[in-house]
């Protein structure tokens, strides 16, 4: 039975873009290891089309791991026993900041 490694995400390699399902090159044993562990590729008979592979792995999530420091507002002093209460500094919209002019000269017309 001949094997053949199938693309289960898009890879590019060696500049030409391989769609899921495509079969990819199995030329170079670092890439195929590589593809295969990292669950990008499965190998699959062409006979009986059955993948054998381990699960493909979920995809990492960002997760926002600390609060936003402070809260929405100006920092004011403290005065006297009292603490500093400092926050987050408005948007620009919310402070009623003006966008300053460009420094820039205007360009010539060519």
């Amino acid at each position: 039975m001949k094997k053949r490694l199938i693309a289960t995400v898009p890879i590019l390699y060696s500049n030409e873009q391989y769609q899921p399902g495509e079969a990819l090159p199995t030329t170079d044993p670092a890439y195929v290891s590589a593809w295969f562990e990292a669950g990008a590729a499965v190998w699959e008979n062409e006979s009986d089309g059955i993948k054998k592979s381990t699960e493909a792995k979920s995809s990492a999530k960002a997760q926002l791991l600390t609060a936003p420091a402070g809260a929405t507002g100006l920092a004011q002093p403290a005065t006297g026993a009292e603490e500093n209460l400092a926050g987050k500094v408005p948007g620009r919209r919310a402070r009623g900041a003006v966008k300053e002019k460009s420094k820039r000269l205007p360009k010539l017309p060519a």
